[in-house]
């Protein structure tokens, strides 16, 4: 790498971790960041959209006659991540109008999920963290203008109060620890207390705010289209966009109801879900069982030779910590610059006081089919073994940039699960078929519902009936999932990625011809880091690469 160059990324890079402490500890595995709160003031803000501009223009200026291709590739993802930056401080603004903005400032989460130091230096580290809570709340309320988005209020004041029962539980006991010196347990209760009082202040004044809230919460076209243009270098016109995800979106329902008539012509798909969705593990059964399922998965993928599995690291199946129990899954694996490669698939058990038909509503969720297609998108070969190929990425850009491109982390994995099928995992078992189906109908519909709402005018209401049409949700489930899709547009991510990857390897295949290898270009997928799909389309296919979509 030219030197020039080898400083330039090094500062841009350093920029964004300032930025970003959170994802860098957590998800990077950079502790050096331990016990940091970025500046998020108006003036820090400012700064860093103020040097990214000015590191864009010295990445235009720079010779790239004697860069190596990977030089050239890590020039783009750099180029890449200040433009979405900048865009989304600089347009979308959420720090002025998402109290939301500021959830990953206040997560505590990172320092005692692994046993990456001794816990002593952990709770040092989350004590001074702590510490800053009130001055970076005091930030965002300076920050924010009401009025605020009633859906957004509604799920940030529910963010805000998981961070205050976290506290409340997990962080009180875990300070009681005897591993804790008595000095830092005092000094460590105290800045508990306080981040505490400062985050219920700040739920005090959002539920305030509720009385004022409106429901103008679309972006409009012009942010959209700039929307998928900076965040996944998707430069097309948006009619488009949602006819791909539209026709996607019959295709799996048309796929569906066949399927529902191959299983039992005389019953209806509803009938035919319930029937599935009361074969389940137990609660004391769900985490072994879960356990085993990704044994057999791995095995599969090693008999199939479906995907490079880097080492022989694992992920354990463990009880979702109760900070984190609003997600019935989730994958937290370690960071390539980890030095312990502790990575944990969270899977949350229904609460012991829980009445017995609370329980077996939540144990619905695990039906057996489901858990087979949830854990191909988390572990193997999802998350998971994503992550393990970025341990091994070609260079410090392609692993610092692990989370650049949503569409093309969520892709990957929603990719997975209908690949796994494609090869003949589950020997065509009809519950992993219509748990797979069901879940890539449910994406298709945020696809939808979030280009329509922010761009056509559709509502929340005309968005419930389409997740109630088409994915058979519930009213109150099929309603939240619309309410998502105001305040997260970038949830199209799932289905747009996925859409994506299959149409890069349908060109690979067209253009390579016997010599196509799918092992090669899965391993091709996930050995760059997590760049914006054009980019990686890009590398494997040359500059006039065709169709995205």
């Amino acid at each position: 790498m030219p030197a020039n160059f080898s400083e330039l990324s090094e500062r841009i890079l350093k920029g964004y971790l300032e930025l970003h402490p959170s994802l860098a500890r957590y998800y990077i595995g950079l502790h050096e960041y331990d016990g940091r709160v970025a500046d998020l003031s108006r003036q820090g803000l400012e700064r860093w959209v103020a040097e990214a501009r000015q590191q864009l223009a010295e990445l235009d200026r720079l010779d790239l006659s004697g860069f190596s291709d990977q030089d050239k590739f890590d020039v783009e993802l750099l180029r890449h991540n200040l433009e979405s930056g900048i865009f989304n401080l600089a347009e979308l603004r959420d720090w002025e109008t998402s109290p939301l903005f500021y959830a990953d400032g206040l997560a505590l989460f990172s320092y005692l999920t692994r046993n990456y130091a001794p816990l002593e230096e952990r709770i040092a580290a989350l004590t001074r963290h702590q510490q800053q809570i009130p001055g970076y709340l005091a930030v965002a309320r300076e920050n924010l203008k009401p009025p605020f988005a009633r859906s957004l209020l509604e799920v940030s004041i529910m963010a805000l109060e998981g961070e205050l029962r976290f506290r409340q539980n997990d962080v009180k006991t875990i300070i009681q620890s005897p591993e804790i010196s008595p000095a830092l347990q005092k000094e460590s209760e105290q800045a508990n207390q306080a981040a505490s009082a400062a985050i219920q202040e700040m739920v005090d004044y959002l539920k305030e705010q509720q009385s004022q809230a409106h429901d103008d919460f679309a972006l409009g076209r012009e942010k959209y289209e700039k929307l998928l243009r900076y965040d996944e270098l998707l430069d097309l016109p948006l009619e488009n966009v949602l006819a791909a995800g539209e026709r996607n979106l019959e295709e799996n329902f048309a796929r569906l109801n066949a399927l529902a008539k191959e299983i039992d012509p005389a019953s209806d798909l509803k009938e035919i879900k319930a029937r599935f969705d009361n074969q389940h593990p137990s609660a004391a059964e769900l985490i072994p069982y879960t356990q085993g399922l990704l044994d057999n998965i791995r095995q599969y993928l090693v008999a199939k030779d479906l995907i490079t599995i880097p080492n022989d690291n694992l992920a354990t199946v463990a009880p979702t910590p109760a900070s984190q129990r609003w997600s019935f899954a989730s994958m937290a694996p370690a960071g390539p610059f980890e030095k312990s490669n502790e990575s944990y698939y969270f899977v949350t058990p229904p609460e012991e006081d829980w009445s017995p038909e609370r329980i077996e509503d939540w144990l619905k969720v695990f039906n057996y089919g489901n858990l087979e297609d949830i854990s191909i998108h988390e572990v193997y070969p999802g998350h998971f073994i994503h992550f393990q190929h970025i341990h091994q990425a070609p260079s410090h850009v392609t692993k610092v940039l692990l989370m650049s491109s949503p569409c093309h982390f969520e892709g990957w994995a929603h990719y997975a699960e209908q690949m796994m099928l494609e090869e003949g995992y589950g020997n065509n078992d009809p519950a992993i078929r219509l748990a797979q189906l069901t879940w890539a109908i449910v994406r298709n519909c945020r696809y939808v519902a979030s280009i329509k709402m922010h761009t056509q005018g559709m509502s929340i209401e005309e968005a419930t009936g389409l997740f109630t049409k088409y994915a058979g949700l519930a009213e109150g489930p099929a309603r939240a999932e619309a309410l998502r899709g105001t305040f997260n547009p970038g949830y199209f991510s799932y289905t747009l990625g996925k859409l994506m990857f299959l149409k890069l390897r349908e060109d690979l295949e067209k253009r390579d011809g016997a010599s196509f290898n799918l092992k090669a270009f899965h391993d091709a997928c996930v050995s760059n880091g997590a760049p914006p799909v054009p980019l990686l389309r890009r590398k494997l296919m040359g500059e006039n690469s065709g169709s995205l979509l």
